[in-house]
């Protein structure tokens, strides 16, 4: 299916029909992804040579707004699947790419609660020799996706303080994978956890082995971060769409408005323009550093990933977290705005935008990365580089 057409159209409408009630009555989007991978769309960034549309960052994150659009729920599933699938490009994992094109989906296993510092790889998650392959145990959490996937993308420790990144099914004889987020928004994105109890791994089923303190990929955490603004971008269009919806719906308003009906109020209709207003500066930002990205990812697979790409398409990514953080929230509360008391309505399920947006937002604090982007403004001091920039 390719972008911009008509049964790509079709398809994002069949997701977005139901999508609010799914949210309302905590229903999982199962046929939802699957009609995705099923239609090839899984593959968008696979070269045209190896099966896909060649999608440049721009463009697979301009579909992930689109999609988020529909249905946030969706486009946060396939977050992992899109950055593992550049990953396989990025090192012509032919083995990997063909299980892409057969439509497989990938989650991810690797964060771990605990003492330990987010970000730091120190993982509990251990791979030990066993015979001619070898064992994997360990818990995960936050293992957004891996419920509806194919293949877990696992991150373990390796005797010598290295980290494995290693790949098996989840229905493999001693993956557990456990339906227990209870987030308050994105609640049906599989972000649970993932035990490992002595879990066969095949040699040919590792990935990478690295040091634990090395650097990922220029154009790698990047990536995952602006992945999330993309889905506020899409949850955005959605509160204007909803806004606007809203006040063509409402027969009647105040004594004391300066319109006698809702849709000629001048009020009203500022604050839909401004809701429309930040949808679109949200997308447009969105786009832009995904162009940071992509200087990144070529880089990368040139093999000359310089600091100064990675250190700009990290700083696209953080501006873009940084502003919209704060202005996306306000906008999915501003929406209420234009609604009477009826608009607190459960039935209408308005609060699912912010209560999405604002899950979204607690990957990692804004704070944090405002303040690292102030210091490399002010006396040049590097940028974090773990898994949280």
């Amino acid at each position: 299916m390719r972008l911009g057409s008509a049964e790509l159209r079709e398809l994002l409408a069949s997701i977005a029909e139901g999508a609010a009630e799914r949210e309302l009555h905590d229903v999982s989007p199962f046929e939802q992804v699957k009609a995705v991978a099923a239609a090839g769309l899984g593959a968008l960034a696979l070269p045209v040579d190896e099966g896909g549309q060649g999608a440049s960052v721009r463009e697979l994150l301009g579909f992930v707004i689109d999609l988020a659009e529909a249905d946030p729920i969706v486009a946060h599933v396939l977050r992992t699947h899109f950055s593992q699938t550049l990953g396989f490009v990025r090192g012509g994992h032919t083995r990997w790419l063909d299980e892409v094109r057969a439509g497989k989906v990938f989650g991810n296993a690797i964060s771990e609660t605990g003492a330990v510092a987010a970000g730091n790889h120190d993982f509990t998650t251990t791979l030990t020799e066993a015979g001619d392959g070898w064992r994997l145990d360990g818990v995960k959490y936050y293992s957004t996706g891996t419920l509806y996937s194919d293949w877990i993308s696992v991150a373990a420790r390796v005797e010598g303080d290295r980290v494995a990144t290693v790949l098996v099914p989840v229905s493999r004889a001693g993956v557990t994978v456990v339906d227990d987020w209870d987030g308050m928004g994105q609640s049906r994105t599989g972000t649970g956890t993932t035990r490992f109890d002595g879990v066969a791994v095949a040699p040919e089923e590792f990935l990478t082995v690295r040091p634990r303190h090395e650097p990922r990929a220029a154009s790698d955490v990047p990536f995952l971060q602006l992945y999330l603004q993309a889905l506020v971008a899409g949850i955005l269009r959605s509160v204007a769409t909803d806004a606007a919806a809203l006040v063509r719906s409402r027969t009647r308003t105040f004594d004391h408005a300066p319109a006698p009906r809702p849709v000629d109020d001048p009020i009203l209709q500022e604050t839909v323009g401004r809701l429309a207003a930040t949808a679109w500066i949200a997308e447009a930002s969105v786009l832009a550093a995904a162009d940071a990205v992509q200087a990144a990812e070529d880089a990368v697979r040139a093999g000359e990933p310089t600091d100064e790409v990675g250190r700009a398409a990290s700083v696209a990514a953080s501006a873009v977290k940084v502003h919209l953080d704060r202005v996306a929230a306000d906008a999915a509360t501003t929406l209420f705005d234009v609604g009477g008391a009826s608009a607190s309505s459960r039935a209408k399920n308005l609060d699912r935008h912010w209560r999405n947006i604002r899950t979204l937002t607690l990957h990692n604090p804004a704070s944090y990365r405002a303040s690292a982007l102030g210091r490399l403004a002010i006396s040049g001091e590097e940028l974090p580089r773990n898994g949280y920039f």
